[in-house]
């Protein structure tokens, strides 16, 4: 299976406190770019497999008419699944009628309880917008559309992570998955422990339910060995203008533009970043999580977190072995 990441606008009607967009670009893929994008995804797609593209922004609903003709195009040629991410404040009836008809899976972002998402997801205004999202999530759920309902966890918000949890459980969430705000120059040691006790909290209630599934930074359940990142070979990320990464997090880096839509993938620029993908990183001698280690895989987080590719990140390192507390905690 191909994936394709695409970000279809960078345009977004949210100032959320830890964006990793950064500064505010109001640029949407314009027709020619959205044609190239089809033609690539084309070309570079596997055959006689389903294959995967997820929309991404900015705001990605804000540019609705892009993602249809995207979806109807590669639909007249290929077997396709699709998912986006969304903030819930655009939502129409319409919208709803297109997701369900393309049985595109929707991840949408809620923080936690209303005071805790209200937080850091914000209108330009100031003001929160957990209503908007909480209203989403019951037309989605309404139409029978497959969601999950995304956090982001800050260190703002570990106090509250077990109550947060159980509240949108209490909305009837299926699927609930959390990921930790790596960027955030805030962790401390103290509140990574806090981190560790709510997560056992939260696994130790929700371990056997069978309404809702919990998921922080990785499955607890699985403990693999992972492969090798796929990152401009069978995993590829478009962005607005029409330039091609070979990771979500690098997206926007000049350093890392591994081609465009226009020309295709620019191989030796690529093999200048693949020379790193099998490499162990300097900092993880002795580490029996080594090899089951995001750091160990993703090359591009470290480089985005560390400044180095083969620097593990200390915030990663430090979950990695608080995931695997929780694993020997809440599995047999």
């Amino acid at each position: 299976m191909s994936a394709f990441n695409i970000w279809v606008t960078e345009n977004c009607n949210l100032c959320c406190t830890y964006c990793y967009e950064g500064e505010k670009r109001c640029f949407d893929m314009n027709d020619e770019i959205i044609e190239k994008t089809i033609s690539f995804v084309h070309e570079n797609m596997e055959q006689n497999k389903s294959n995967m593209i997820n929309f991404h922004g900015g705001e990605p609903l804000l540019a609705i008419d892009s993602i249809l003709k995207i979806i109807n195009s590669c639909n007249s040629f290929g077997r396709f699944s699709y998912s986006l991410t969304t903030n819930g404040t655009v939502m129409n009836d319409r919208i709803l009628d297109e997701l369900k008809k393309n049985k595109v899976y929707v991840s949408l972002s809620i923080d936690g309880k209303r005071e805790v998402h209200d937080l850091n997801r914000k209108k330009s205004d100031g003001s929160g917008t957990y209503d908007y999202a909480v209203k989403s999530l019951e037309a989605l759920q309404k139409r029978e559309i497959d969601v999950r309902v995304r956090m982001t966890v800050t260190p703002d918000t570990v106090p509250k992570l077990y109550n947060s949890v159980m509240s949108i459980a209490k909305l009837n969430a299926a699927t609930i998955v959390a990921m930790i705000d790596l960027y955030d120059k805030r962790w401390t040691d103290a509140i990574l422990d806090m981190l560790q006790e709510q997560l056992i909290m939260i696994y130790t209630v929700l371990k056997d339910s069978d309404k809702t599934e919990f998921t922080f930074y990785s499955d607890i359940k699985k403990r693999v060995k992972r492969g090798l990142c796929d990152g401009g070979v069978t995993n590829f990320n478009i962005s607005a203008n029409g330039n091609i990464y070979p990771c979500v997090c690098m997206v926007n880096d000049t350093e890392h533009i591994i081609g465009s839509v226009f020309n295709g993938i620019d191989n030796s620029s690529l093999y200048k970043h693949k020379f790193y993908y099998d490499k162990r990183n300097k900092t993880c001698d002795n580490c029996k999580n080594e090899y089951i280690c995001l750091s160990m895989r993703c090359k591009y987080i470290n480089k985005s977190l560390t400044g180095e590719y083969l620097t593990a990140s200390p915030i990663i390192c430090r979950l990695e072995h608080i995931m695997q507390r929780v694993r020997g905690l809440n599995t047999d």
